[in-house]
């Protein structure tokens, strides 16, 4: 009897649907809410994120199928908390670039930078767990998978980079500026923090208090 370690575990107790209704909504669910709540309006206007990710879900769903027939792979807990590491290396890093990203705007447009808690939720929870589930995944369907699926696989993957490639040459990887999206946001962060500071007179940061106002005369 195998004994699974880590995603294996999880993903052979958890029923198919369980594990496609919660990657869905880790996924491609909960940046919605995070980017109605916190930019004012829900957008996804990566094909990458929005028709990949669906892709990518799909291969982790054929592989949890695989280890549910029972498999010869069961590597050890090491080569888990390896993945979790580069995952989380990549995650924390597309972060840190991102964030540094926008040091040199004005502090106006640095405060509305860091309040797309939408981009920071993709780099340090939605990244990291499709690089684990890729590295550790992408395995089982080569040692144990068959024919049909180790080549839905590689169409998957390459339907996934192909998107990806698109994306980046027509702009869709910069979603907030994407067709003026950006501008119909700020616009409502703007009505947002105006109220804010208006309720709060007693701000602290009146620099900050400052420039949202002059932020909200243009």
């Amino acid at each position: 009897m195998n004994t699974y370690y880590g995603g294996y575990w999880v993903l052979t107790v958890l029923p198919i649907w369980v594990t496609a209704l919660t990657l869905y909504s880790i996924t491609l669910g909960a940046i919605f809410i995070l980017r109605d709540r916190y930019e004012g309006l829900y957008y996804q206007v990566s094909y990458s994120a929005q028709l990949g990710d669906g892709a990518l879900i799909a291969m982790v769903l054929m592989a949890a199928g695989i280890l549910q027939r029972g498999g010869l792979f069961p590597p050890s807990g090491w080569f888990h908390i390896g993945a979790l590491a580069l995952g989380a290396v990549i995650g924390v890093g597309w972060w840190l670039i991102d964030a540094l990203d926008g040091l040199h705007l004005p502090i106006d447009q640095q405060v509305r930078h860091e309040m797309q808690w939408g981009d920071v939720y993709h780099h340090l929870v939605i990244a990291p767990l499709l690089v684990y589930l890729f590295v550790t995944l992408l395995p089982v369907i080569y040692k144990n998978g068959t024919s049909v699926e180790k080549i839905a696989t590689v169409c998957m993957i390459l339907f996934w980079v192909s998107l990806c490639i698109y994306d980046a040459r027509n702009g869709r990887l910069d979603q907030r500026n994407y067709h003026g999206l950006g501008q119909h946001a700020d616009a409502l962060w703007k009505s947002l923090e105006i109220q804010k500071v208006n309720a709060h007179p007693d701000a602290k940061d009146q620099e900050l208090r400052e420039a949202i106002k002059e932020f909200g005369r243009r």
